[in-house]
């Protein structure tokens, strides 16, 4: 296919169109609408796999505009009545039907690799991590747009009807909606789809953990499956018989039946830890992930300084480390006597700039992170929190609460319980401040309780 005859293709078909409606859709969803893909640590543009996973996210809007592009431009020839003279020309008709598929896919391709282009561009700007591990879920989502629009090519040539494009467009979007619904944990939908069969959508759901990527096998089942059916709706395109038509489901099929035993079973399967953004990288006894490696100079400082408070406890921790997975919403976080450890996923703590309130928030707890998960907030998670201040105000003997919104009520309430504890002997003070450590490694007791003693 020479330049010339592409670019006639291109002036006379839906493609730049089609090219710009996708564009619209995503750049307006990204932009106009705020959510995770708009805020750090999971915004689209602040780092290159979120770039590329936000991009398959918006698959499911911008594939049925693919499908229904390219219904709308199979229908073509029957539109302009010449489906019958087409036929009777001596030229293979793959070769007519790959000036077409080359031009709407084409573009169609160029279209989104534009849309994760422009987040992946920002985020080098801004200094975001960087790994190869994009690469596949990009191509995927290439593989996927070109199935759209070649899928919808052959539909349009197959069942060439004014409704058609409309249709199998809401289908589409439909379709996609129900996959990424039934293989979402939590769901209302999850499990009226098997898991493998929901990843044969080539959309993918909402980003929720800045550590993980998709695993090798889904990427490659989810591969085959789309590469399968581009090349039913290209061959659907080009056959001029229905015995060529009937025989173009097969590459379909035969993906398909490769793909499902490739795909992984579940969400723990299909999504894996990334090593790349998961390697610690350290300032002394303050650790961080790469894809955080930013975050350091601003936590190395009051990390150091809040191991030395500890210090004077027994059995007081050596290290700071941030945690490199995300929790998950009923989780309470990990904890062991000889770290402390940050999580810099909770915007309470990614916040903070100024660097006593960072060493404030580290030795909270004498060290510890906090018993409840973030379901968990009640009146014993109050406590905790009030307990936390108290703890943190006694490291650095300057007595005032943890950043935050408070209530002047509870401000009030909290004031009042620091100076309870304030009115003890140090000797007291200090014995209750050990025994709030314990509590805090071990979720047992009331530390509020342990700290008053009960006098409350």
């Amino acid at each position: 296919m020479n330049t010339r005859i592409l670019r006639t293709e291109l002036r006379r078909s839906i493609a730049p169109w089609a090219t710009l409606a996708i564009l619209v859709v995503a750049f307006g969803f990204l932009y106009s609408f705020s959510g995770p893909w708009s805020k750090a640590p999971l915004a689209w543009d602040e780092h290159w796999t979120h770039a590329a996973e936000w991009s398959r996210f918006l698959l499911v809007f911008l594939w049925p505009i693919a499908v229904g592009a390219g219904v709308i431009q199979g229908m073509r020839d029957s539109r302009s009545g010449t489906a019958e003279l087409m036929t009777t020309m001596p030229r293979p008709g793959w070769q007519r039907a790959a000036k077409l598929a080359g031009a709407l896919g084409g573009l169609l391709v160029l279209g989104y690799l534009l849309i994760f282009a422009v987040g992946a561009v920002q985020a080098a700007f801004n200094g975001g991590f960087f790994t190869f591990g994009w690469l596949p879920i990009v191509v995927v989502g290439v593989l996927g747009m070109l199935a759209g629009a070649w899928i919808g090519l052959g539909i349009g040539r197959l069942l060439p009807h004014p409704l058609t494009a409309p249709a199998v467009a809401v289908a589409a979007f439909v379709a996609v909606l129900l996959f990424q619904f039934a293989g979402s944990e939590g769901s209302a939908l999850a499990g009226i789809v098997p898991f493998r069969a929901s990843l044969l959508s080539p959309a993918m759901d909402v980003v929720r953990d800045p550590f993980s990527t998709t695993a090798g096998r889904m990427d490659l089942g989810q591969g085959v499956w789309l590469a399968g059916l581009a090349a039913t709706g290209f061959l659907l395109l080009a056959g001029r018989t229905k015995r060529a038509k009937g025989l173009a489901v097969v590459p379909a099929l035969v993906a398909a039946a490769i793909a499902l035993p490739v795909l992984p079973g579940s969400t723990a399967e299909a999504e894996v830890s990334d090593p790349n953004a998961t390697e610690m990288v350290c300032d002394g006894p303050v650790c961080v992930p790469r894809m955080f490696e930013p975050e350091l100079p601003r936590l190395a400082g009051p990390g150091k300084e809040a191991l030395r408070l500890l210090g004077t406890l027994p059995d007081a921790p050596v290290k700071v480390a941030v945690q490199d997975r995300r929790l998950d919403y009923d989780e309470v976080p990990p904890r062991a006597a000889d770290t402390v450890y940050v999580d810099l996923l909770d915007w309470s703590v990614r916040s903070l700039l100024v660097p006593d309130d960072v060493r404030r928030a580290l030795v909270a707890g004498a060290g510890t992170p906090t018993c409840y998960s973030l379901q968990g907030v009640d009146k014993f998670f109050m406590d905790e929190l009030t307990a936390r201040s108290i703890t943190s105000s006694w490291f650095l003997g300057e007595w005032k609460m943890l950043s935050g919104h408070w209530r002047d009520e509870v401000k009030n309430d909290v004031l009042r319980k620091q100076e309870m504890f304030r009115a003890l002997p140090p000797d007291v003070q200090r014995e209750r401040i050990i025994a709030v450590r314990q509590a805090g490694l071990t979720c047992q007791g009331n530390q509020l309780d342990i700290l008053l003693g009960g006098d409350r």
